[in-house]
């Protein structure tokens, strides 16, 4: 997944991400939705798992942790827990 596929799925960049959270090493995008904010975590080792989570920063609820092979995938994990 690129950075513009990221944004064209209504995910923003976070480029500042506080002190103390999980997320290191890699890129956050988040996404707001009417039902909250969506994140998720794209590690730099693609060998590593993409994280799609929820809620606080510092001690996120994961909904999925895993591969994801491309945006189409990413948008259907979405939908699957009606954050679209």
């Amino acid at each position: 997944m690129t950075h513009d596929e990221l944004e064209q799925a209504g995910f923003l960049y976070a480029d500042y991400v506080p002190a103390g959270t999980c997320y290191t090493g890699g890129d956050l995008y988040v996404r707001l939705t009417p039902a909250g904010s969506l994140r998720v975590f794209v590690p730099f080792d693609a060998q590593q798992d993409v994280e799609l989570s929820s809620g606080d920063l510092y001690s996120p609820d994961v909904l999925y942790r895993g591969p994801i092979k491309d945006i189409g995938e990413l948008v259907l994990l979405t939908q699957r827990w009606g954050r679209v």
